[in-house]
This record gives structure tokens, sequence and C-alpha cells, in this order.
């Protein structure tokens, strides 16, 4: 009798180290699963987290190029004041960027014929920056498609006068050189200038221009550090 009850003793203890062992792995998996439930890396389809983002003053490059029908033309930059956006799950939800067209000016000359471009591009045939100080890109929207190409909805407003653009861009992460990361956004689109109610030289406007008419279309290009 007392090796029987020995022996039913041995067996119901093995079977409830078992059945412990097993709810104790159970549980394991069960607090492994909840854990990773709770804390989710969600990044949205820019690649960019959810956040505000301020562009920096180092090195932000806004580049024009302007043509004639003949296919001569300038080149310069526009400098930009100031600039943020707002990203919320994964897309650009608004934002704005400033440039200060009093600083508008062409790179691709220089001397006296420089100081002549620079101020007739000023002046009331061109931007009037002395009525027109300041424009500005309003960001209203991004997107990605299929092929995924991200495109920013925005709406330049300039020379007073506000138009829609879609512009593609490409967004990559950046180590910083003080450390830590950022984000270069870069993108060209073509601005039509007569929307904007700048028509000097424009064939669309004036006739008998020949090969000193100006093109419609101003290639915008542009680089960006957000942080």
């Amino acid at each position: 009798m007392k090796l029987s009850h020995l022996l039913f003793g041995f067996v119901v203890l093995l079977f409830t180290s078992c059945n412990s062992e097993s709810s104790n792995e159970n549980s394991d998996v069960s607090s492994t699963n909840e854990a990773t439930i709770k804390v989710p890396t969600t990044v949205g389809d820019l690649g960019i987290p959810d956040g505000k983002y301020s562009l920096t003053k180092e090195k932000p490059s806004i580049n024009w190029t302007a043509k004639k029908i003949s296919g001569s033309g300038h080149s310069g930059i526009i400098p930009v004041s100031k600039g943020k956006f707002k990203v919320e799950n994964g897309v650009i939800t608004k934002g704005l960027v400033s440039f200060n067209m009093n600083g508008f000016e062409a790179t691709d000359i220089d001397g006296d014929s420089k100081e002549n471009f620079d101020n007739h591009l000023k002046d009331e045939d061109f931007f009037d920056v002395d009525k027109y100080p300041e424009a500005t890109l309003s960001f209203n929207s991004s997107s990605i498609n299929k092929d995924g190409i991200k495109t920013l909805s925005c709406t330049l407003d300039m020379h007073g006068i506000a138009v829609d653009y879609d512009i593609p861009f490409k967004l990559k992460e950046q180590k910083l050189p003080q450390g830590g990361m950022g984000y270069n956004i870069t993108g060209e689109f073509f601005m039509d200038r007569t929307k904007h109610e700048l028509t000097y030289g424009s064939g669309s406007f004036f006739d008998n221009l020949g090969d000193k008419a100006i093109n419609d279309d101003v290639l915008i290009s542009f680089t960006f550090l957000a942080l």
C-alpha cells in the first residue's frame, strides 16, 4: 500500500508540474503578443514619422531657370526665409514656405549685366517686389501612387496671385553633421508665370516678339532639409 501511494503521488506531482510549465509557456506567449500589439512601429507612406517639422536654414535652395523661345536664358535663386509642415497619419496635411522676393536674383551672370537684370526682375515689369516683397508656398496635402511617386498638392501665392500646383518630390533620411537625423526633400516643377500675371515678353499675350519671346513656363527646383 505504501508503495502504491508513493507511485500515485509521483504521477500526480509529475502531471501538475507539466501543466504548470505549459501554463507558464502560454502566459509568456500571450504576454509577448500583447506587448507587440501595444507598441506598433507605424510609419506613414511618406517614410517619415508623424509630427511637426521645420525647414533648416542650412542650404535651403530654390532655383529657377527661365528661357526664351530661342533657347537662351538665365538661372538663379529665390531665398527662403522660413518653412514648416505637419505630418499626420503618414500624410503632409499642412505647411508653409516663405520666399524673400527682394533676394530674387540671377546667378549665371555678374557685373553690370547682373545688376541691370536683377533690377529689371524686381521692378513692375516682373515681380514688383516693392508691392509684393514675399511669396508663399502653402502645403495642402500629399499623396503617393502605386509606383511610389510622392506628390505634394500646394498653392503658390506669387505676385499677389495664388495658383494650385501638384509637385512630385522625393524624401529621404539624412544624417546630420551635428548628430541625429533629418529629412532631405527635393523636387521640381514648371511654374506658369502668366497665371501669376507675370506676362512680360510672353508670346501668349504679345505679338511680333520673335526670338525675344520668353517661355511662359519657368522651371523651379528645390532642396530642403527638415528637422
